[in-house]
């Protein structure tokens, strides 16, 4: 059972010394530090292959605590700090004098509470400072709430004042609203886009949410009857910080856990955002089902989500969602995550700020599933495996539902394959061995399982080759068979895809991939982007491959024979350093990587991007024409908009190959499809004249490729290996032509045309 009163955890006076953030790092949505802040999982270009997926396999638990920024465990804090020291940093600028927001600015009204909306209100977003153990009161511009022609129901609201926080804001005037009790203020800070909701309550106080990127803090309006405020203003402690040390000496007198005292602090204090933090990680740091039993722990989520009533909807469902992954990593069974998490998906959808969230939560409950169906699959093996059992049929029914269910679960099919081995359904046997050894890290995935656990066992691959062997006599067919296999497994997530285009949509999208044949993380993304490529056609979607590898790291692991230059460049046109990474129309489109498990899930994000950025139309055309004569490349193109245009456009000219057969990829890609291997255009571009593109070049082949083969054997030497293939065919080309705005990324427009052989070169 769990036990409240365990005095191995004596709570010490909490430490408040350290530095605020400067402004610039706490302006960004993703340098938060709350139990609220999703961190992406990204693999970083100078370790090149991506995260082992083995690891993220059976680590996962933990990635996602990374991924939704919970601090795991509740640090003691020092009994011997100065509760009110410190010093704060706002941007480079030192401050000095009392460490409070009222001391330092006594800017709050001093007369009774408010019973509507209208006057001047101070936006304060309370946020943890978990790396330097502070609680920070940010005082983030001041807000004029008037009635349009007396009606408090209808208020206009205008940005007077802006601090430090967000020197640069810009009211979103078509979001933002007031009336009665209710107050929503969205507004701009460069890229990043601020949604505060809140209620007006009894005390003169709205009390809400502040909802950043996939960041969601706790803040409130405060009444104030000034019109602006001290420039200096932006970071402060707590007020409720003595309430908090009040609370843990009271505690360390009775001698209660380090649990217990921040329960007594949240239940005392239940009105503050304080409260609200502490209880938070509290309940995090001691989730653990060996300790708190699964109804102590919901009875705990209970209570919680009390505290996030009085800070609003969606403060509510996203706590409530963070406990739900909780519940998961911390090894709660997967029903009961699923339990705590519904309806989540029904207060997601349809809003605009709960993109992020709702991706969350897919990925919660996809796991959740595929660990529910691990054990069940246990089970049924269990059962098979038994000497006692007599009715073999319905575990085996139970894996074979698995199985269809679940077509990309290692463990699934690989106890149907063995299952099959042993009854002597050879035919049932290779299918399901092929399944394991072509679709992508399948067969690595077991092979990790096997070591980590101590288990030695005949590789798939093996088994494979002898069941083949002992049906054709040799090996030969087996190559296109596990071709075939892998060519399927893309066509059926391609037939599986529901999407509709407008026969009037003049667009055709580019999703530019940046991979690695080394890549494991990129795998979701390979799959995914290939389906919906044969679902929609080029006409409108085109999809470009670049491996863009730094030299230093190009040849690590055997490296990947299809990195070039041109490839580094254009992600670093993006200011991209992340592979794979993802650009639909100049757009980066975040959570794409992703193992086979995760393919459908990417797959769907990925249609849903494309459905909306089809319904925009285009104002641009473009002509392109290819043809090769021997060893040179013609190509001519052209682009012209129907509306005049005052960007700084620029037309970008690529040449791609149309698939690469890679059967023996580190990650499983079988085959690397519209691979980029030249900038036409030499990587700067053609700039228009009088607003119309014109351009036309001559490319040799044989230099392209003679250069491309000195760039990997000089790479070659510098690393001491060789590269088993060099594929440097060139068999079947392809050039795009992209109209872009150099100011904001975005691809206006794009086309591709085969590259055609004149009769000479027949």
């Amino acid at each position: 059972m769990f036990d409240s009163t365990d005095q191995s955890e004596t709570p010490e006076l909490p430490n408040d010394q350290g530095a605020m953030e400067p402004q610039s790092e706490m302006a960004s949505p993703q340098e938060s530090v709350s139990p609220e802040a999703p961190a992406p999982v990204a693999t970083s270009l100078d370790s090149m292959s991506g995260p082992n997926p083995m690891m993220r396999g059976l680590v996962g638990v933990l990635i996602l605590i990374v991924v939704i920024g919970i601090v795991v465990v509740l640090s003691e804090p020092s009994e011997e700090t100065d509760p009110q020291g410190g010093a704060a940093t706002v941007g480079s600028a030192q401050q000095s004098g009392p460490e409070t927001l009222a001391s330092r600015n006594p800017f709050l009204s001093t007369g009774p509470p408010r019973e509507n909306l209208e006057g001047n209100w101070v936006l304060v977003i309370s946020q943890p400072d978990d790396q330097e153990r502070r609680f920070d009161e940010i005082c983030s511009g001041l807000f004029v709430l008037a009635p349009r022609r007396g009606n408090l129901d209808d208020m206009t609201i205008r940005l007077a004042f802006r601090t430090q926080v967000f020197p640069d804001a810009k009211l979103d005037t078509d979001i933002t609203s007031a009336g009665g009790k209710q107050a929503r203020i969205v507004f701009r800070q460069g890229p990043q886009r601020i949604d505060f909701s809140g209620n007006l309550f009894s005390d003169g106080i709205v009390y809400g949410n502040v909802v950043r990127g996939d960041v969601c803090l706790a803040a409130r309006l405060m009444p104030t009857d000034q019109s602006e405020l001290d420039r200096e203003i932006a970071v402060m402690s707590t007020l409720d910080r003595p309430k908090l040390d009040a609370v843990v000496n009271k505690a360390k007198a009775q001698r209660l856990s380090l649990y217990d005292t921040y329960r007594m602090f949240s239940t005392e204090h239940s009105d503050t955002s304080l409260a609200l933090d502490v209880s938070l990680k509290n309940l995090i740091g001691h989730a653990d089902p060996s300790k708190m039993p699964l109804k102590a722990y919901l009875s705990a989520v209970d209570d919680h989500l009390k505290l996030t009533e009085r800070w609003g909807p969606r403060m509510t469902v996203i706590n409530r969602l963070v406990l739900s992954h909780v519940a998961f990593t911390r090894g709660y069974p997967p029903a009961a995550t699923i339990s705590l998490s519904d309806g989540l998906s029904k207060s997601l959808e349809d809003e605009s700020w709960g993109v992020p969230f709702q991706r969350r939560l897919e990925e919660l409950l996809a796991r959740c599933h595929a660990k529910q169906a691990r054990m069940d699959a246990e089970d049924a093996l269990k059962q098979l495996a038994s000497k006692s059992t007599t009715d073999r049929e319905t575990p085996m029914a139970k894996l074979r539902e698995l199985h269809k269910k679940f077509p990309h679960s290692h463990f699934v099919t690989f106890g149907l394959a063995e299952e099959a081995e042993k009854a002597k359904n050879i035919d049932e046997a290779i299918s399901l061995y092929g399944e394991i050894v072509a679709l992508p890290l399948l067969e690595r995935l077991l092979e990790f399982e096997w070591a980590s656990a101590g288990v030695k066992s005949v590789r798939p691959g093996d088994t494979l080759a002898k069941l083949w062997k002992q049906k054709h006599g040799d090996t030969k067919g087996l190559p296109a068979y596990l071709d075939g296999i892998y060519a399927t497994a893309i066509t059926g997530l391609a037939k599986s895809t529901e999407m509709s285009v407008s026969k009037s949509s003049t667009r055709s999208v580019l999703c530019e991939l940046f991979t690695s044949v080394r890549a494991d993380s990129a795998v979701a993304a390979e799959m995914s982007t290939a389906a919906l490529a044969r679902r929609l056609g080029t006409d409108k979607l085109i999809v470009v491959r670049y491996h863009p590898l730094e030299v230093s790291s190009r040849n690590q692991g055997n490296g990947d024979p299809l990195a070039n230059d041109a490839a580094l460049t254009r992600l670093a046109y993006y200011r991209g350093r992340t592979i794979p990474s993802m650009y639909l129309d100049g757009r980066p489109l975040s959570a794409v990587d992703g193992l086979l498990a995760d393919t459908e899930m990417v797959h769907r994000r990925l249609v849903h991007e494309m459905s909306s950025r089809l319904s925009v139309p285009s104002e641009w055309t473009v002509t392109l024409a290819a043809k090769r004569t021997g060893d040179s490349i013609k190509v001519t193109a052209g682009a012209e908009s129907s509306k005049p245009g005052d960007g700084d456009y620029r037309l970008r000219l690529l040449l791609v190959e149309d698939s690469v057969a890679m059967p023996t990829s580190s990650n499983g890609i079988r085959v690397q499809e519209m691979v980029m291997r030249w900038q036409i255009d030499g990587g700067d571009g053609v700039a228009p004249k009088d607003g119309k593109f014109a351009a036309s070049e001559v490319i040799s082949v044989d230099e392209i490729r003679k250069q491309l083969i000195d760039d990997l054997s000089r790479f070659e030497r510098l690393q001491g290996m060789n590269f088993p293939v060099k594929p440097l065919d060139f068999k079947s080309l392809y050039v795009i032509a992209v109209v872009q705005d150099e100011t904001t990324r975005e691809v206006l427009q794009s086309k591709l045309v085969p590259v055609t052989a004149s009769p000479s070169s027949n």
